[in-house]
């Protein structure tokens, strides 16, 4: 009994080793060797827009971490819609803005 106990546990334990070893997430300077320049991209862009919108915040912070983060954001949100209906014209995505 107390050798399936152990048994069990230390299989958990090597599960949750391989686990975190293996979980890669974004940080800063992620793309430093691929695309140096992409965080300062990004941030200059971001803050030009929120000049002109200050507003705009709070709602690129929900697509991104409501919608983009949960579903995967391909950017194809920013398409319009030609003969079918794009996805930023859906009715879940009427509430996004931003796309000017």
């Amino acid at each position: 009994m107390v050798a399936s106990k152990r048994l069990v546990v230390s299989c958990f334990l090597l599960v949750l080793l391989l686990v975190e070893a293996n979980a890669q997430g974004l940080k800063v300077g992620f793309y430093s060797k691929t695309c140096p320049h992409a965080e300062d991209i990004v941030r200059k862009v971001v803050f030009a827009a929120m000049k002109k919108a200050p507003t705009l915040g709070a709602p690129l912070l929900r697509m991104f971490f409501h919608d983009c983060f949960v579903r995967g954001c391909d950017g194809s949100i920013l398409l319009d819609s030609s003969n079918n209906q794009a996805e930023k014209n859906a009715v879940p995505n009427l509430s996004l803005r931003g796309f000017g």
